[in-house]
């Protein structure tokens, strides 16, 4: 069963606009005496969207300003009728669309827990009951009988924030609103999504902080003039909208490879070897052993020094076992040759049982990618090991 449902779905906006410019008090008079000169202008949002996402998953929205994200959330929250094509959400739906909306500036904050509570479908009751736990969670005891009127943005965030986590949702629409507010609280909103990811929750996420949507997204859209524009692996398809705003449409073409790889190519992986300790190409490990990859690239331009290589190891299951990069371990990267090889040695692998994928990748500090191979090879681990999980690190017992 789908958590939200779209089928074929359009929506447009009609916008009245006045022909010519009126500069002058001279010209403002005349033109009372004239037939207005108004024409209706309507603009495609969105375009024969269909869009499915399955229960307890998590998809991130990501595209320019105008693209459509926004009015996609109202459309699934009944904000916005669609002009066509079916729209279904199974269960109950918080939305945290606008910061304060449904708030009423006259009212206090008490009043509008309330007011909030049941546009987000609770019952009197059980806002009643939640009532001192929404209010601990938004910080704002000393003020919850001032009027909102009287609130900052970061408080409007906190209390609309607050009201829609606890209405104990299937499916929360986020939209830019963790944009506002302090470092402390932002962060608790953020290990809260987390948690409601983690309890098999829908989310659908839209931002502008790709790091925050990469995070919390099983699946990312582009969505570009009305249409998504790519869809998939989240990494792959904010690299992909990160090459489109860096060099624009033209050059935002994804590798034929795609989805497994992507990035500009101006440099390039060649080729990716696991080698064991005696230096020999393995394609099974123990966790006690050490493992080495070896990145063979080839620069096809003049690069500026900001390059970074990463390794990432994902285990059959999706979990991420283990990822970094020479950015992150502040690893200098000397001035690359036109053809060259970088090693990554692993001391002791630790890794439990299990079937091991390795993402490897090159690209520039703030993310633009020049190649990316998500799965570029594969191994296995076989553990004599009785834990569970993912990593064994050395471990005793002992008895006082």
């Amino acid at each position: 069963m789908y958590a939200i449902d779209l089928v074929d779905v359009t929506k447009s906006f009609k916008r009245a606009t006045k022909k010519g410019a009126y500069t002058t008090l001279k010209s403002e008079i005349l033109s009372l005496w004239q037939d207005p000169k108004n024409e209706s202008v309507t603009t495609s949002v969105l375009k024969n969207l269909t869009l499915r996402v399955p229960q307890g998953s998590s998809l991130g929205v990501i595209g320019r300003n105008g693209s459509g994200k926004s009015t996609l959330l109202k459309l699934i929250t009944g904000i916005y009728k669609p002009d066509s094509g079916a729209i279904k959400v199974n269960g109950r739906v918080s939305a945290l669309i606008e910061l304060g909306a449904g708030f009423h500036p006259d009212f206090t904050g008490r009043e509008n827990v309330f007011l909030a509570g049941v546009m987000q479908g609770m019952t009197k009751r059980e806002i009643k009951e939640k009532f001192e736990q929404i209010v601990k969670f938004s910080e704002l005891e000393d003020v919850i009988d001032d009027p909102v009127r009287t609130y900052s943005s970061g408080m409007f965030m906190r209390l609309g924030f607050s009201v829609a986590i606890h209405a104990d949702p299937d499916v929360l629409l986020v939209d830019e609103v963790l944009a506002v507010g302090d470092a402390g609280f932002v962060a608790k909103c953020k290990d809260r999504i987390t948690g409601l990811k983690r309890e098999g929750k829908t989310l659908m996420l839209v931002a502008h902080d790709l790091d925050s949507i990469e995070r919390w997204s099983d699946e990312v859209i582009w969505i570009d003039k009305g249409v998504v524009k790519e869809r998939g692996d989240p990494r792959r398809v904010i690299d992909a909208y990160r090459t489109f705003i860096e060099k624009g449409e033209e050059a935002a073409v994804v590798s034929e490879d795609a989805p497994r790889r992507w990035g500009s190519r101006e440099i390039e992986i060649e080729n990716v070897l696991l080698l064991g300790r005696d230096g020999e190409p393995r394609k099974l490990f123990h966790p006690n052993e050490s493992l080495t990859i070896v990145i063979e690239y080839k620069k096809n331009n003049d690069i500026p020094k900001d390059v970074v290589f990463g390794v990432g190891f994902e285990r059959s299951d999706g979990i991420l076992a283990f990822g970094t990069n020479t950015h992150i371990s502040r690893t200098v990267v000397p001035t690359l040759s036109n053809l060259g090889s970088v090693r990554f040695e692993v001391e002791r692998l630790g890794f439990l049982d299990g079937s091991f994928k390795v993402d490897v990748a090159v690209h520039r500090e703030d993310g633009y990618p020049y190649d990316y191979q998500k799965s570029a090879v594969e191994f296995l681990v076989r553990s004599p090991s009785d834990g569970v999980g993912v990593a064994a690190p050395p471990h005793t017992w002992a008895f006082g």
